[in-house]
């Protein structure tokens, strides 16, 4: 299979290459767009491999460039800034995958295979309709680790259809916000977004206000109002925390999702309505149908798509740049002039456990702008500094913080590393040969050898 692999970056091409092709691939190369749509017309490359950002040309729009040419091409998009709205746009223009830097090896060859078989499988397929939703939802999560690119993904995939979706996560994680997504970029949303805390009403109080009520249904009905399945028609509904739901209203939620109409309150007539529900959830529903307090039936009509939001310990390379968006977004609001976190509270922020996930992030940095005098964050302005230093280990919080991903022996950038320290072993540590073999000037050297740690020899 030919694909080719597009980026910037001389030694990350080469790397891919020399991985690519000794799994029997052919492997072509290109450092820009130009170059990109020219080998792929000259060699009918059916695959392509590209970085999103790049100093001449970005993939987003190379992406464009080769779908309207060649609807049928299977481009997968590699990026080292993770993005909701990057997945999402580059879903919706036609990436048939995205995966964030640095990422596993393995991990792309089983998404390139992945693609592989795609292709073949279309061959006799009809043109695929490369026509995109326009992007207009705000950055709603930040973070490119694997586990929240993963979430992009799937939320990208999901604004493209209208079936039930269920977001699992703990609370404070971002459920909200993921399903807001959702709903801004599919074609429901000029329609209304309508949620609902299902665990912060009464059983009767939900009823009514899901399905509304005709005037004297109970006491102090005086006229008749809309439930929110009607007022979200056309549109979407967020049910927040449905594993708090009863059984009883579990039967009646059923029979709406199934037949599309609801009876209000009292009524002895049932009103069509056209709504997509996105259902929210921090308990284990698996559990729970188990021990026969949620209906399976129900259960496997809300997850027809399933999105997992990981805890904020499970993301902590995220953490630092929440931190700054955080710092960023409170200095303004308070009108503080404070601009950057000290190393020390950082480290701290980075191995703490988080149990209120990204919005107890957020509530510290805003408690801690509002009380500081200085201009800069120290580990003294967060109330959990002396406790977080008791529950991790200080040295293995840095090291996650500077891998990004653990200690991963076959990251791509494991990979480079290795690379170039053999080839300034092989030539002596002669900065010039190095370069010239390595396909990169000395300044880009300099730079890779400081970014990996690396000691060029009489400095």
């Amino acid at each position: 299979m030919k694909i080719l692999v597009v980026d910037d970056d001389v030694v990350t091409l080469n790397m891919l290459k020399e991985f690519l092709e000794a799994r029997d691939f052919q492997v072509y190369l290109a450092q820009d767009a130009d170059q990109a749509v020219h080998q792929v017309q000259k060699e009918r490359i059916p695959l392509v491999l590209s970085d999103i950002r790049m100093e001449e040309s970005d993939g987003l729009s190379l992406l464009s460039e080769l779908k309207r040419r060649y609807p049928k091409i299977v481009m997968i998009l590699m990026t080292g800034f993770g993005s909701m709205e990057g997945a999402i746009e580059a879903i919706q223009k036609g990436a048939f995958d995205y995966i964030s830097k640095p990422f596993d090896l393995n991990k792309l060859l089983s998404l390139v295979n992945k693609a592989v078989t795609h292709i073949k499988s279309m061959t006799d397929a009809p043109e695929m309709d490369s026509q995109s939703i326009p992007l207009e939802a705000p950055r709603l999560l930040i973070g490119s680790s694997p586990k929240i690119v993963e979430v992009y993904k799937t939320t990208a995939r999901a604004t493209l259809s209208s079936s039930t979706v269920l977001i699992r996560g703990e609370s404070g994680t971002g459920k909200e916000l993921v399903s807001r997504a959702i709903h801004q970029n599919s074609p429901r949303k000029n329609k209304k977004f309508v949620a609902v805390n299902c665990g912060a009403l009464t059983e009767s109080l939900l009823e009514s206000e899901l399905f509304g009520y005709v005037k004297g249904a109970f006491t102090g009905a005086q006229m008749d109002k809309k439930g929110l399945f009607e007022e979200a028609n056309g549109g979407t509904l967020f049910l927040d925390e449905i594993g708090d739901i009863s059984q009883g209203l579990q039967v009646k939620l059923l029979r709406v999702l199934q037949e599309g109409e609801v009876r209000p309150v009292g009524s002895h007539s049932q009103i069509k309505v056209d709504v997509r529900i996105v259902a929210a959830t921090h308990r284990d529903l698996d559990e729970m149908v188990k021990e026969g307090k949620f209906r399976e039936d129900l259960y496997y009509r809300v997850r027809v798509i399933e999105i997992e939001i990981p805890p904020l310990r499970e993301r902590k390379e995220d953490i630092p740049e929440l931190a700054q968006v955080f710092l960023k977004k409170y200095s303004g609001k308070l009108g503080k002039n404070i601009h950057s976190i000290s190393k020390e509270a950082m480290q701290d922020l980075v191995r703490y456990p988080w149990p209120g996930n990204v919005r107890e992030l957020e509530h510290q940095i805003e408690r801690a702008v509002a009380l500081t005098s200085a201009s800069i964050l120290s580990a003294d302005d967060f109330d959990f500094a002396h406790e977080s230093a008791k529950k991790g280990d200080h040295k293995s919080g840095t090291q996650d913080l500077e891998l990004g991903q653990g200690s991963d022996p076959k990251s791509l950038e494991d990979m480079e590393r290795e690379h170039i320290l053999k080839v300034l072993k092989d030539v002596d540590f002669n900065k010039s040969r190095a370069s010239e073999i390595l396909g990169i000037d000395r300044a880009t050297l300099y730079r890779k050898a400081q970014k990996y740690g690396i000691a060029l020899k009489n400095e």
